[in-house]
This record gives structure tokens, C-alpha cells and sequence, in this order.
């Protein structure tokens, strides 16, 4: 099948569950993420994202997710949506060094880079983030500037961290309140809905997170493209 020349939806999904750099090495291997990555995908496709891509394992290295996520941004043609999940490990912010960043198989893609990679895709687009992984929200930093509408979707606080369970909660629940055995929830209106119902009876040691760059992609319908402005 020939993938549209400039699709009106890309999901691109990383899922890092294998770490070979001097620094993670040692880090255990999270059990739950080729599970997102599934779900992921299957959630993309009930929203109709026929355009999707994974990096998995040893294909999730920091060039290769480098040249995927400014590829994808090149090739959304403006009012579309561009996805982009990642399933790993996180490495924490260091004050006056870095605002952390994804672990991958060679290295870390810190977040400030991937925002910049991301800067590629049209400004009349959206972006949407799904970050499965520890210090998610952490990712919010670097979005104010995009000049895409962007959705973050985090698992977890800035200073908290995921626990390792075989299948995601924060993904399983969010399959769960958009498209409930592929089918659309009726409820599941806009990401403010969305945020609500995803951090509800949550721990607050762990509480998942969804956040905007600007107020009003709040209220977009999640995992749609945005609504042509009428003029």
C-alpha cells in the first residue's frame, strides 16, 4: 500500500525497551512496552491514523527516532495531526543542564532536541504526545513555543516516577475512556474531558497528566485533526 504523499495523520510510536548505552545498561527492562506500543497502535487505528510507524528495541536509537520524528513533522500537511508515543525509560531534569529526556538503545534524546524536531511539522497542525513513561510531564517544558498546537499526554508528574506492571495502567485506561473495544466513546469529547477522567481516584504519587500549549487544544476532539478555521 503507497502511503499518501502528505497524510492528514501520522502516529509514530517509540517503544525503548532495550538499553545498551554505558549509562542505562543496567536498568531493568520495563515489561510493559511493547504492550503500549500495541494498544498505541490499535488506539490509532480506531481514530483512523492509517499512517503509523514503530521503532522498537534495537531500532529505537536515538539517530533513527532523531530522523523519524523530523520526517513525519516534514511530511503533515498543514491541519493534519501528528502523534508521536513513547514507552521507556526517562531520564530525570538536571537544574541549569537539561529539562530530561527519553532513554533510548545508544543514548538519550533529550527533550529540548525532540521539541525542536517537532517544530518541523506546519503551524496550522496538531501535535500530540504520549509519553508512557517516568517524569512525564516533564516533556511540558519545552512545548510553549511550538508553533503547532500541542497535547501532551503524561503518565506521570514532572518528579514522579511509573511502577513496572506487564501492561500499562495509564495506557490500558486511556484505550479505555477513547476507544473502548475500538469503537469511540461517545463521552470522550476533548482532551480537558479526557484529563478529568484519566486522573480520576488516581494516587497522587503517581497521577497522570494532560496538558496544552495553548488553552484552547483543550477542548480539541482527542486523537482528531483540528477543525478548519472558518473565515
Amino acid at each position: 500500500m503507497t502511503e499518501p504523499a502528505n497524510p492528514t495523520s501520522i502516529a509514530l510510536h517509540i517503544g525503548a525497551d532495550l538499553l545498551e548505552s554505558p549509562r542505562h545498561a543496567a536498568w531493568p527492562r520495563l515489561r510493559a512496552c511493547r504492550d503500549s506500543v500495541e494498544r498505541l497502535t490499535e488506539l490509532c487505528d480506531a481514530a483512523g491514523i492509517a499512517t503509523q510507524h514503530r521503532l522498537l528495541g534495537t531500532d529505537a536509537t536515538v539517530g533513527g527516532v532523531r530522523e523519524a520524528i523530523a520526517d513525519a513533522a516534514a511530511a503533515i500537511r498543514p491541519g493534519g495531526l501528528l502523534m508521536l508515543t513513547f514507552s521507556g525509560h526517562s531520564e530525570r531534569a538536571v537544574p541549569d543542564e537539561h529539562v530530561g529526556g527519553w532513554c533510548l538503545r545508544d543514548g538519550t534524546l533529550y527533550h529540548a532536541e525532540t521539541a525542536l524536531l517537532l517544530a518541523g511539522a506546519p503551524p496550522w497542525s496538531q501535535l500530540v504526545v504520549v509519553a508512557d513513561t517516568c517524569y512525564a510531564t516533564s516533556f511540558a517544558t519545552v512545548i510553549a513555543d511550538l508553533p503547532a498546537d500541542t497535547v501532551l499526554l503524561a503518565a506521570c508528574g514532572t518528579n514522579q516516577a511509573t511502577l513496572d506492571y506487564p501492561v500499562s495502567p495509564f495506557v490500558s485506561t486511556l484505550q479505555r475512556l477513547t476507544f473502548p473495544h475500538q469503537t469511540p466513546n461517545p463521552d470522550c469529547t476533548s482532551y480537558s474531558w479526557l484529563r478529568r477522567e484519566l486522573r480520576r481516584d488516581t494516587p497522587d504519587v503517581e497521577r497522570p497528566d494532560v496538558c496544552a500549549n495553548r488553552p484552547h487544544a483543550m477542548h480539541w476532539q482527542p486523537f482528531q485533526p483540528p477543525t478548519p478555521k472558518i473565515e
